[in-house]
């Protein structure tokens, strides 16, 4: 692993420069957070209150080092938190319907040897690891939607509200298609032993339905999408509110 990390940050420095320091300092930021993100829960703090702060604090320490431009990184911050937020309303719905909290019966084998009143509530727990996994997908468009309006703005300043929302839209697809790609991408290379045991072993569509992982991994998925398409229209929203404000302003 530590072979691994070096290659990682010698690769960003070759790419990056100086740049690729910072953004292997907001990796590693991101990793000790998560640390202590389990720690806290392992203490038995309440899972919902330190992961939404968690989660904010992984909204800033994505977003800041990855910016320079002030206007792409508040409207970036603004547009991912709002999501962050609705995001979270909806995991406190969906999840009590789901009831696929905790260890299925696939993980019987690896858990038997331990002792499972471990004291934490595995429902806030899911809900806490669905946040967390949709997060960088949405601020990751949120930056390159909000980078890619603000650059048209500053090459073509007098642009009209109705051609930036369309570039606005144009650059939103582009990067909903990537970020597509990349969660489902990620669902199927995590999840793909699960599959073949799910087939091999000859489960029924019921029960496979009904399996706790592949439930939780396709909320998370789902929600992960629905984030991502949100945050390019709030994104999009924001930034022709912020320049049309600031327009009318500039004319008076």
């Amino acid at each position: 692993m530590w072979y691994l990390t070096l290659v990682l940050l010698v690769a960003l420095v070759m790419v990056a420069g100086k740049r690729g320091v910072v953004i292997f300092s907001s990796l590693a930021g991101s990793f000790l957070l998560l640390l202590t993100l389990i720690m806290l829960i392992a203490d038995e703090f309440n899972p919902l209150i330190v992961g939404i702060i968690f989660a904010i604090l992984l909204v800033f320490l994505a977003i800041y080092p990855q910016t320079q431009n002030p206007q792409v990184r508040r409207s970036a911050l603004v547009s991912t938190l709002l999501v962050l937020i609705g995001l979270f309303l909806l995991v406190l719905l969906l999840v009590p319907c789901t009831a696929s909290q905790g260890f299925s019966l696939e993980d019987t084998e690896e858990i038997e040897q331990f002792v499972l009143s471990v004291g934490v509530s595995f429902p806030q727990i899911q809900m806490v690891v669905i946040l967390l996994s949709s997060l960088g997908a949405v601020a990751e468009a949120s930056i390159a939607v909000s980078s890619g309006i603000w650059e048209i703005i500053a090459y073509q300043p007098q642009i009209s509200v109705h051609n930036l929302w369309q570039a606005g839209l144009e650059i939103g697809r582009k990067n909903i298609a990537t970020a597509l790609n990349t969660l489902l991408f990620g669902f199927f290379g995590s999840y793909l032993t699960l599959g073949l045991w799910l087939i091999q072993l000859h489960y029924s569509l019921v029960t496979i339905f009904n399996n706790g992982i592949l439930v939780t991994a396709v909320v998370g998925l789902l929600l992960g999408i629905l984030g991502v398409i949100v945050v390019v229209l709030i994104t999009n929203c924001y930034i022709l509110w912020y320049y049309q404000h600031h327009k009318l302003a500039a004319d008076k």
